[in-house]
């Protein structure tokens, strides 16, 4: 009995998988991986963050973490108020619900494909900064995990966002509305230590303050801190996703 329950649960999750990336793979050649794409996913956070260290003395430590997670940010959560809202418009989505699978095979397949972005922008911007900068990197693998579910979480933050706009315009500003004030007090630019005890509160209920913080405990050496930020980023997303596929179920059946 139990090794028929732990196949049927198998072979669920590889069809989960296999569904959430052909939707993931739909939407990459449709919305991803454009030459206009990937400059507004590197430009606009390039661009906020010279505006804001042009004349500052930024050391390694806190440039490239900082600069590497708005571009997951940016990459990440970007495209899926575009992608959803379009297809919630066009009529696109309700085309993609007749098909044989389930609202959260949806949202992971989006945020899969979002994720990818984010993580392909993130991990060039990174080489980047690391080659320009000289920074020494005491673990990479820990740095890319960093990446890895950082943009996962950005990706299903974009899509809970999407999810409850009622149309392309309202998606963007309301996402344009969070993502600004996270990079402000998410320890872009400044430590959250040093922020007011109010702000740094805001601080730690956003997943970028984390992604920022494990990529800076990355290049210094694995910690517990580390493994704090990684968990921390991992359950944004489980939670995050969660909430999109609660949405997006309410806002379709109205």
């Amino acid at each position: 009995m139990g090794d028929i329950l732990s196949g049927r649960l198998a072979r669920t999750v590889l069809e989960f998988l296999t569904k959430g990336a052909c939707i993931a793979k739909k939407d990459a050649k449709a919305y991803y991986f454009k030459p206009q794409i990937f400059g507004f996913g590197i430009l606009i956070p390039a661009f906020v963050y010279l505006a804001f260290s042009l004349g500052r003395e930024i050391p390694p430590d806190l440039l490239v973490p900082g600069l590497v997670s708005m571009v997951s940010l940016f990459g990440a959560s970007s495209v899926e108020a575009i992608s959803i809202a379009m297809e919630k418009q066009t009529g696109t989505y309700e085309l993609l619900q007749t098909a044989p699978v389930s609202t959260a095979g949806i949202v992971f397949g989006k945020s899969l494909a979002g994720s990818a972005f984010g993580i392909v922008l993130s991990l060039c911007t990174a080489l980047g900064a690391v080659l320009l900068s000289q920074s020494q990197m005491a673990s990479p693998i820990m740095f890319v995990t960093g990446i890895v579910l950082g943009s996962f979480a950005f990706s299903a933050l974009g899509i809970l966002v999407a999810a409850a706009a009622r149309d392309m315009p309202t998606a963007n500003i309301s996402l344009t509305a969070l993502r600004l004030p996270m990079i402000f007090i998410g320890g872009v630019f400044i430590p959250v230590g040093t922020l007011a005890p109010g702000l740094r509160l805001i601080a730690y209920l956003t997943p970028l303050t984390y992604m920022v913080d494990a990529l800076r405990e990355a290049m210094a050496g694995p910690s517990v801190a580390l493994a704090v930020d990684l968990t921390v980023l991992a359950a944004w997303f489980v939670i995050l996703e969660a909430l999109a596929v609660v949405v997006l179920n309410r806002r379709t059946q109205l």
